[in-house]
């Protein structure tokens, strides 16, 4: 059976077009975008939730490998 490409809608896309339409009528900018969603993330807080950030700010990271880590590759390789 031959697949109409013709008139093929993936309702996926539909509602990512759909929440993308949304919120460019709310916010002209990504800075309000942005802080519309920090005032919710600290609305949530307040409210008790748990809110996850998985952004770690360069100063803050670590080197990726340590001496430990380089011997444990070092017997792998081997």
């Amino acid at each position: 059976m031959k697949e109409n490409l013709k008139n093929y809608t993936d309702p996926i896309l539909e509602e990512c077009y759909r929440i993308k339409k949304e919120l460019s009528s709310r916010f002209n900018s990504v800075e309000e975008l942005s802080a519309h969603l920090r005032e919710v993330q600290e609305e949530c807080r307040r409210k008790g939730m748990k809110v996850v950030s998985y952004y770690v700010p360069p100063s803050e990271r670590k080197k990726s490998l340590t001496s430990t880590d380089d011997k444990t590759l070092d017997k792998a390789s081997q």
